[in-house]
This record gives structure tokens, sequence and C-alpha cells, in this order.
């Protein structure tokens, strides 16, 4: 896949677990990355087996019916790439995680609507740019103050969520941080 370094992988859906994602990723040295797969980190995180829908609008019968027409002396990476528009990327991703591929229409379609993607885990925590866990929800009122110390708000990455956005997390931040300063001005208010 190092051809394929920096390039978006779009118009896929991901899946670990019972968490699903039609968010894109990139292609990077390191593995993986983007926003589909942070929506279902936190199922990889538990133990769940991460897997790539590779052509999500398409059935897998409509799949092997295309991969059924006759290929001439085509390579398969070109027949792939002809019959169902995958794209360098996504091809890139079946090559990778799909090999040896099933040379039969419907294995190949089984394949490519349920790609298991074979990994080493999540990268280490000195590396996260952020992190799941922080207060529970349970242990905040509807305006994001602390119920055992009132007068104390909470925002951000201080609070146990896990961040569809990835990257920065910048703008749950700001949503949050007006959510907890609305908060605060109706409480001071009250005193």
């Amino acid at each position: 896949m190092q051809g394929q370094y920096g390039q978006p992988v779009k118009g896929v859906k991901w899946q670990a677990g019972s968490s699903a994602s039609r968010g894109e990723a990139v292609i990077s040295a390191r593995g993986l990355e983007g926003g589909g797969i942070y929506t279902v980190s936190a199922a990889v995180r538990d133990g769940a087996d991460l897997s790539v829908d590779l052509l999500p609008d398409l059935s897998a019968a409509e799949i092997s019916k295309r991969l059924s027409r006759p290929r001439g002396k085509a390579s398969l990476a070109n027949h792939l790439r002809r019959s169902l528009k995958l794209g360098a990327a996504r091809t890139a991703l079946l090559q990778e995680f799909g090999r040896p591929l099933p040379q039969h229409p419907e294995d190949l379609a089984a394949l490519i609507k349920a790609l298991p993607v074979n990994h080493a885990g999540l990268r280490p925590m000195d590396e996260a740019i952020s992190t799941a866990g922080g207060l529970s929800w349970a242990e905040l009122t509807p305006d994001l103050m602390l119920a055992k110390r009132p007068g104390t708000f909470c925002a951000g990455e201080m609070l146990d969520w896990e961040a569809p956005t990835g990257g920065y997390l910048l703008t749950g931040c700001f949503a949050t941080g007006r959510w907890a300063g609305q908060g605060a001005a109706r409480y001071l208010a009250a005193q």
C-alpha cells in the first residue's frame, strides 16, 4: 500500500462490532486514520474485528454479476477497475487485506462486502492527539456542571465522549465550551 500513502479511502463503510461508519480514512505509513475509523475505534479498542465494505451502495449479487462479465485478456486488477470502479485506494486495501483473492465472482463479491482489516491495534497512547474517557455524563448536570461540585463546569476532552470528528477535536471543544459557559452564566444569574 506504500504507493497509496496519503490517499483518501472514500465511499466505503467501516464496521466494528455493532458500530458502523460511512466516513472516509486516509492510508498512511502508520495504517488507516480518519473520521471513518475514529467512529468505530471504541469497538476496535474493545476487541471487535474491523472490516470494510468497499462498495456499500452495491449488493453482493450486483458485484458478483459485474465480476462475472468476461474479462478477456485483462488482468484481475484491470477487471476490478473496469467492472467495479474501485479506484486505486480501495483496490490497494483489497490487495493488502484480501490476498489471495478468490477467483469465483461470488466469493470475491463477499470479500469486497466484508473485507477483514487485520491490524496490530491502535497507536500507542503517547502518540494520541486525544483519547476516550473523562468525566462520566452521569456526574454532570444538563448544563455540564459537576453535580457534586456546584459551580464547576466541564467541557471538551474533560468529558467522556467518542468524538466522531477526529483531528484535534476543536469543534467539539468549542461547542461544549459554549454549552458549559451558558450553563455557568445561568448558574451565576440564579445565585
